[in-house]
């Protein structure tokens, strides 16, 4: 990859009100992860936010190389299949989070909301459009 390439970001928050249990296995799910594997970039970071109304924000964020034009045709295919296993691991992750906590998840791309994780589930944004489309063009790169 050249140096200069940008990167851009997975967001994972919390959708309302986060409970204890929720936040208490969000860091537990976080020490696993940074160990679980050699992230391309970084392993999701754990964001915790309060603003000044008393709100909290709780999430990850997961670092990813642009494959957005005109980068995507400088991305080694090899690191690209990375990060959408990255993605698939932590979205799995946070299915069951959101199925085990009763708690849903809104995901965001590059600045853009791109779908939800609801009752231990990716909603058909994520589950198609994300990660089936991803899929879609690596195999088609690689025959």
């Amino acid at each position: 990859m050249r140096e200069d390439h940008p990167i851009d970001r997975l967001v994972a928050t919390v959708d309302g009100t986060v409970p204890a249990s929720v936040a208490d296995s969000m860091r537990a799910l976080s020490q696993r992860l940074a160990g679980r594997r050699r992230w391309v970039l970084a392993p999701p970071e754990l964001c915790d936010e309060t603003d000044v109304r008393d709100g909290r924000s709780l999430g990850f964020v997961l670092p990813i190389y642009t494959a957005r034009p005109p980068w995507g045709e400088g991305m080694d295919p090899t690191l690209d299949r990375a990060h959408l296993d990255e993605v698939k691991e932590l979205l799995g992750e946070l299915c069951r989070i959101s199925g085990e906590c009763h708690v849903s998840f809104v995901v965001d791309f590059a600045g853009e909301s791109i779908g939800t994780v609801e009752e231990g589930r990716m909603d058909e944004s994520l589950e198609i459009g994300l990660i089936g489309e991803w899929e879609r063009v690596l195999d088609e790169r690689d025959r």
